[in-house]
């Protein structure tokens, strides 16, 4: 996958091997996960999943104009607001059994994508630094937990997170904070002293919310303008700079 070129303060492995064991000013950092750490996405039938979750909506009754509606909006946009909209019409316990099923579908597509998927560039020598400082790990994804976790052992990553926090009924997804509070809690990290990494606003929304340094790393999709307004504190081009970065603050 194609990363976006901004402005980055690139070093090369040589230099990350290199660099001092000097204490980081944080105590955690979690990622995104798709674009971010492994090309997963562009592995995925979305159009297929999302036409078939449509027709799930509709055949467990879903009111027709607002699934449209909904739809007209994009795949993601479409999950949340039907669960809110669900939530409001028939009740959380309802709202929760409908959308289980619409996320199993998606997952079922991730999990197909999972076969195929790819590290992006610099990951596993930027995971190593932190591993190797014992940094606390976490991943924050609108992906199922599911099809996070096998995308993440088909690349032989699973053993470097201690928290992966998934798409789910339980947390609503980024950019609203609650998925990334809860990851930073399960790491054991006060947001305020950890980092948000990922290639999407919504990663930059989500980190900004819980007070945690946010780092975005654009891919060719990523909708720069709105990182920015974000307010993202800094942008980087490859994995393999976000040592640099980290020692910096």
């Amino acid at each position: 996958m194609k990363r976006l070129k901004y402005f980055a303060y690139p070093i090369c492995h040589d230099e990350i091997t290199l660099v001092s064991m000097k204490h980081l000013n944080i105590d955690g950092i979690v990622f995104d996960l798709d674009a971010t750490l492994v090309n997963l996405g562009g592995f995925v039938e979305w159009r297929k999943a999302h036409e078939e979750i449509v027709d799930n909506y509709l055949e467990l009754d879903c009111n027709e104009k607002t699934v449209k509606a909904c739809s007209d909006k994009g795949l993601f946009t479409m999950l949340e607001e039907m669960y809110v909209n669900l939530q409001e019409k028939r009740g959380d316990n309802e709202a929760r059994r409908v959308q289980n099923s619409a996320y199993e579908i998606l997952s079922s597509f991730e999990e197909k994508g999972v076969e195929s998927c790819t590290l992006m560039d610099g990951c596993i020598t930027m995971l190593d630094w932190l591993k190797n400082r014992g940094i606390p790990m976490g991943i924050c994804t609108s992906n199922s937990t599911k099809s996070a976790i096998s995308a993440l052992q088909s690349q032989r990553l699973r053993h470097y997170f201690q928290a992966i926090v998934g798409r789910s009924v339980n947390f609503r997804m980024k950019p609203h904070p609650a998925q990334l509070e809860e990851c930073f809690r399960q790491i054991g990290v006060d947001p305020a002293r950890g980092v948000m990494v990922g290639d999407s606003h919504k990663d930059i929304i989500a980190g900004k919310a819980t007070g945690a340094y946010t780092v975005g790393i654009p891919v060719y999709f990523t909708r720069l303008e709105l990182m920015k307004e974000a307010g993202v504190d800094i942008i980087i081009e490859n994995l393999s700079e976000l040592p640099a970065i980290l020692e910096g603050l």
